[in-house]
């Protein structure tokens, strides 16, 4: 009994490890090629440039997917997607009444104390806003906000090839940048709105993730 009931916590835990691993982000279609090629290729020279988050084998499988004639640019865009999906911690989708809704990505980020972190952000825009995507929560931060419980600096970066404010497009993808300010297993709250009002109803607007910060690394 006792070796059947460990040989089924056994069976139990790898097939949650699958269900962990094999987690995707829901596909956009309907996405033109081109102004997404290109809004990727920005994505892509930006990354080069900070050295992060997308690992170096998947920006060169992106980058290859850019550079050659697409035969069938449905499947291109599925493609590229799926590469740069998995590297999402977190999808933003807004429907066409600007309701914004937001859900976690399979992205798994390390992070350590005071040092900045840089993440993807999926942005699904089925109702074509151009407005600034804000994001809050009781334990962000943002420049020059303080107060107790405040550990993590969040800000959308907005340096070129990105804008203050949405593209428009269906489908882009941005930058955050994370900064904790603690140590430890940290929980925060992520809340995303394009202005008053266009929170999701029931609360899907906001999404609770856990972090395991490492400590500073101290000089001798």
């Amino acid at each position: 009994m006792h070796r059947t009931c460990l040989a089924a916590l056994v069976v139990i835990f790898f097939v949650v490890r699958s269900v962990r691993a094999e987690t995707t982000l829901p596909l956009v279609e309907e996405v033109e090629w081109e102004p997404f090629r290109e809004q990727c290729r920005q994505l892509m020279k930006a990354l080069d440039k900070i050295g992060e988050p997308v690992p170096a084998e998947t920006v060169r499988s992106v980058q290859m997917l850019l550079d050659k004639k697409a035969d069938d640019p449905r499947a291109a865009v599925r493609v590229v997607q799926k590469l740069l999906d998995a590297q999402c911690l977190l999808a933003v989708s807004i429907n066409p009444e600007s309701r914004v809704k937001v859900i976690r990505g399979p992205a798994v980020v390390k992070m350590r104390q005071s040092e900045e972190t840089m993440v993807l952000l999926k942005v699904h825009n089925d109702g074509g806003v151009t407005h600034q995507l804000r994001l809050r929560g009781p334990e962000i931060a943002q420049a020059g906000e303080r107060g107790e419980g405040r550990w993590l600096r969040v800000a959308l970066v907005t340096d070129a090839p990105f804008g203050a404010k949405l593209s428009g497009r269906r489908l882009e993808y941005r930058l955050l940048r994370l900064t904790p300010t603690e140590s430890g297993k940290r929980e925060a709250t992520f809340q995303f709105d394009v202005g008053q009002v266009t929170q999701d109803l029931g609360f899907r607007a906001e999404v609770p993730i856990l972090f395991s910060i490492r400590e500073t690394s101290r000089k001798r």
